[in-house]
C-alpha cells in the first residue's frame, strides 16, 4: 500500500502534466475550430507554393524541350510538318491543360 506523500506527488504529477499538455476537449469549440483552421491555411499554404512551383518547372521544361526540338529538327531529326505539328500542338496542349487543371482546382479563382 502506498502512503499519502507518494498519493499527494503523483497527483501532482498528473496536474502539472495536464497544465502542459492541454487536452483538446479543454478549450472551447471556438478555439478548437480556429486551431483547426489555422492549421488547414498552413497546409493549404504550402501545398500551393509547391503547385506553383511544380507548373512553373514543368511549362518552363516543356518549352525548352519545344526549342530544341524546333532547333535541332533541321539538322538532325528532320521531322515531317505534319508530324512537327502534331507533336507540339498535342502535347503542348497536354501540359499547358495540366497546369490549368491543377491551379484552377486548388486556387480559388473570383467570381462575378
Amino acid at each position: 500500500m502506498r502512503n499519502l506523500e507518494d498519493i499527494i506527488q503523483s497527483r501532482r504529477t498528473l496536474l502539472a502534466k495536464a497544465e502542459t499538455d492541454p487536452d483538446i476537449d479543454a478549450d472551447d469549440l471556438t478555439a478548437q475550430r480556429r486551431r483547426f483552421e489555422n492549421q488547414r491555411y498552413r497546409e493549404d499554404t504550402s501545398h500551393r507554393k509547391w503547385l506553383g512551383i511544380w507548373t512553373a518547372v514543368v511549362v518552363t521544361c516543356w518549352l525548352v524541350a519545344v526549342l530544341l526540338i524546333l532547333v535541332f529538327n533541321e539538322r538532325y531529326i528532320r521531322l515531317g510538318d505534319t508530324v512537327l505539328t502534331s507533336l507540339l500542338a498535342t502535347t503542348t496542349l497536354n501540359v499547358l491543360g495540366l497546369s490549368y487543371i491543377v491551379l484552377r482546382g486548388h486556387f480559388q479563382w473570383p467570381t462575378k
